[in-house]
């Protein structure tokens, strides 16, 4: 039995008169025994993609949802050229080369001949709302060598097309730029004396190695000719790392942007997967040639395990839906990032086991973070590109919030979400980084929460000096009680509650600020909603 009950919302009353019943209520327990542990600021994330979804530059929906890191990747990023700002598009827009990344970031023309320019605007964009940049360096071999459009099949590199890629250059920030090939070394040479290193208050935090290797044949057949297999990966990927700390040894390395289950699996059957396939997964081979390597050298050449998790189902494509008739498995997706035992109904729960124990399995983070300790302790995990919906649906800022919620793990050090924040989009990051209007952001702890129903409900509790945040999100379409349960009571006090639903499209208080008890809440969260609830002593 509750020792005080509290029922939250415009409609009170009405609410309270539907959810009586406490056989009805989903049991929140938080573990606030003791303090909650630190997660990474860095979850709220964002891929810097411009004008490319139309509407507001990425950059200007970033700063308003409270965006704390921003990537610069995606599949351009693969065959972008810094010392021409040229890029090669592959398959999504007719293998062609061209101005695609300066044109999504508006460079005006004498800005755009200038080397880096590209990366140099997405990281003062960064710095502009006081968010940190994570840049992808290509590995693939060649990048574009012209802005001519589309490359013909016997065009493909090597060709004048193309020019080549160079990973052991030694040129100084100051050596004239050599458009013949693309010196990664001598870019960031110059990145590091134009913003300072990661490790100062401007320079570029961390380093992507490539993006979805996996699928580069796929994806860029003008560049890559056939399924890379994992030794010339590792090699490649080993070799830049080195690269990267030498010049800037502060600075993450994050890797290998898996494009999916597959991908991480076994990198998408690659040719040598067999001489590999002892590890259990490609993830696992990965690690532990790192592992390796760091322990040759003497020093972490892997910083972020990076993979990337987009959500699948049997009923209809979920990437970036509006379609109501998918809200359903879109609401439920983000279950197979962190609850034990969920099993989607998609291809994905084929793909991999369902597994409290195994190596790489669902759900997908606690596994990445089985195979990090127990091959390659200090490692931690990223997911740099993810989404979980179109900004037009509630369903797609319910499970977007709610994925936010999931992140919040110890061993995440980012998420970056692909997509422009705007919509629900934006109200779900606005839930966790500004829910009052005024810069109230989500406390960056984790209590354990322990939800009776975690089909219904979604649930993520966070502490601060005299005050307890809980955010909760109902995926059902009826309205639920809930019965927020503390370990440890506090001082009695007040509650305020905001949130967005289909009544609030914005997030917004919810009403005045309640007495809340010491020991237990009621809080009735109205059909399919989003709360962010907020005790303090009185």
């Amino acid at each position: 039995m509750l020792n005080r009950r509290t029922v939250l919302g415009a409609a009170g009353a009405a609410l309270w008169a539907q959810a009586r019943a406490d056989d009805a209520a989903v049991t929140v327990r938080v573990r606030n025994g003791a303090a909650g542990a630190p997660v990474s600021p860095l979850i709220y994330g964002s891929n810097e993609i411009g004008t490319a979804d139309g509407g507001s530059p990425s950059a200007a929906l970033d700063r308003a949802a409270g965006v704390t890191a921003r990537r610069f990747g995606g599949n351009f990023a693969t065959t972008y050229n810094w010392t021409t700002n040229a890029c090669n598009a592959g398959k999504d827009y007719a293998q062609a080369n061209g101005d695609f990344l300066a044109d999504l970031l508006d460079l005006p023309e004498t800005e755009r001949r200038e080397p880096g320019a590209v990366i140099a605007r997405m990281h003062q964009n960064s710095l502009a709302m006081g968010a940190v940049s994570l840049v992808t360096l290509p590995l693939a071999g060649f990048v574009a060598g012209d802005r001519a459009g589309p490359v013909r099949p016997d065009e493909r590199a090597p060709s004048r097309r193309f020019v080549p890629v160079r990973w052991d250059g030694a040129a100084q920030a100051g050596a004239p730029v050599d458009p013949r090939v693309a010196d990664i070394p001598h870019l960031l040479a110059r990145l590091v004396a134009r913003f300072g290193p990661a490790s100062g208050a401007t320079g570029i935090r961390g380093y992507i190695l490539d993006n979805e290797p996996d699928l580069w044949a796929e994806q860029h057949p003008r560049i890559v000719r056939a399924p890379v297999r994992i030794a010339d990966l590792l090699a490649r990927a080993l070799a830049a790392a080195r690269a990267i700390k030498r010049i800037d040894p502060e600075a993450w390395v994050i890797g290998p942007a898996s494009w999916g289950a597959t991908g991480m699996a076994s990198l998408q059957s690659a040719p040598d997967w067999p001489a590999y396939a002892r590890h259990g997964s490609f993830l696992a081979a990965y690690l532990d040639a790192f592992r390796q390597a760091s322990e040759r050298d003497g020093r972490r050449l892997l910083d972020g395990l990076d993979v990337h998790w987009y959500p699948f189902s049997d009923r209809g494509a979920l990437f970036r839906t509006e379609d109501p008739a998918l809200s359903g498995p879109l609401l439920d997706a983000p279950r197979s990032l962190s609850e034990p035992g969920f099993r989607e109904a998609s291809w994905v729960s084929r793909a991999l086991p369902v597994s409290d124990t195994a190596g790489l399995a669902l759900p997908l983070l606690p596994s990445l973070e089985r195979l990090v300790h127990a091959i390659a302790p200090g490692t931690r995990i990223a997911v740099t590109e993810y989404n979980y919906g179109g900004a037009g649906q509630l369903a797609s800022g319910l499970a977007l919030a709610d994925a936010l919620c999931r992140f919040a793990r110890p061993d995440m050090l980012a998420a970056t979400h692909w997509g422009s924040l705007d919509g629900w989009l934006g109200e779900a990051f606005r839930l966790h980084r500004n829910f009052d209007g005024h810069g109230g952001s989500l406390p960056d702890t984790v209590l354990p929460a322990e939800i009776s129903r975690p089909d219904h409900v979604s649930a993520r509790a966070a502490d601060a000096p005299g005050r307890l945040h809980v955010v909760l999100i109902n995926r059902s379409e009826t309205l639920q009680p809930v019965d927020l349960v503390l370990e440890r009571a506090v001082p009695a006090g007040r509650i305020a509650t905001y949130g967005f639903d289909a009544a609030h499209p914005v997030v917004c208080a919810l009403g005045p600020e309640e007495p809340a008890g010491s020991e237990s809440v009621r809080i009735v969260l109205p059909p399919r909603s989003a709360r962010h609830c907020v005790m303090r002593a009185a």
